[in-house]
């Protein structure tokens, strides 16, 4: 049987590491935020044949801040960003992205203004609030009846902190593949994330599940002991379904690449999903571990 808590100092100090990191390129990098929450214009086409690649179009374009992505066999959505085309601006986008022969038979101007793009990114603050505060809730409500040293409370505060370091990473890098790529901060992007809270937490609960019946089972072992059993009894279920999950999520990455909102929805996913398994397996319930010593 693997002692998981004999080396949770290693553990933490790896957490610590890619958490000071993800703020330090949150701070001096920032995030490159798309259209969708600094406005500006979205041009979707469809055309008479198969849609062009992405990099025959690219190089049409005489456009700066833009993204662009591919829908269907036939259309291409362009957005650009910060802003408003008029009618002369939009008509010579048009001609830039008919490549050869592959005439546009249909087109269609969507404006987002920057009002509607600052609301956006103070729903999203809320909503990744509101969410990681729901968790808290739910994690102290459901365990509420366990045994030992440690309360309801604890283990929804744990799941909650690993929740924040499963978003921070993803940010962070996010933050400095902008800075140095390019890559914006999009809704596909926040979904992705969202997502990751309700993987995380799902992980977290079969742990925690398991130290509380494996409390009630073995009440003469210390709180340690009952952790590190737990863990040895999920671990193998926790990184197979975290694998499955990346497997689809590479498919995705590797398929749609170059494509935008796709692309990087499945790369957040990835990194948060390989976060989570390891704040899950790792992190949380070593955590609960060492409160436990303390109180003991």
């Amino acid at each position: 049987m693997f002692n998981f808590t004999k080396y949770s100092k290693i553990y933490f100090s790896i957490a610590l590491i890619l958490a000071l990191a993800s703020i330090f390129s949150l701070i001096f990098f920032g995030l490159n935020l798309g259209m969708d929450f600094k406005g500006g214009t979205s041009v979707k086409v469809e055309y008479e044949k198969k849609a062009p690649k992405i990099e025959d179009v690219k190089k049409n374009l005489n456009i700066e801040s833009y993204e662009i992505q591919s829908f269907g066999d036939k259309g291409i959505i362009l957005k650009i960003k910060n802003k408003n085309i008029q009618a002369d601006e939009y008509n010579k986008i048009l001609k830039e992205l008919e490549v050869s022969d592959n005439k546009i038979a249909d087109s269609e101007l969507q404006t987002i203004s920057p009002v509607v793009g600052s609301e956006l990114k103070n729903k999203t603050i809320i909503v990744a609030i509101v969410a990681l505060i729901a968790m808290l809730l739910y994690i102290a409500f459901a365990f509420k009846q366990v045994s030992g040293p440690i309360s309801s409370f604890q283990y929804g505060l744990v799941s909650t902190l690993m929740l924040f370091n499963d978003i921070l990473i993803p940010l962070g890098v996010l933050a400095f593949l902008g800075k140095y790529y390019g890559v914006e901060f999009t809704i596909p992007i926040v979904t992705a994330i969202l997502a990751v809270i309700g993987y995380s937490i799902n992980n977290n609960i079969v742990i925690f599940d398991r130290i509380r019946e494996n409390l009630r089972l073995n009440a003469k072992l210390s709180y340690t002991e009952v952790v590190n059993k737990s863990l040895n009894q999920v671990v193998v279920r926790c990184v197979n379904t975290s694998l499955t999950t990346l497997f689809v999520l590479i498919s995705l990455y590797y398929f749609f690449m170059g494509e935008g909102g796709i692309e990087y929805f499945a790369l957040t996913a990835s990194i948060g999903i390989i976060i989570g398994t390891f704040s899950s397996v790792f992190l949380s319930s070593p955590i609960l571990a060492k409160w436990a010593e303390k109180k003991e």
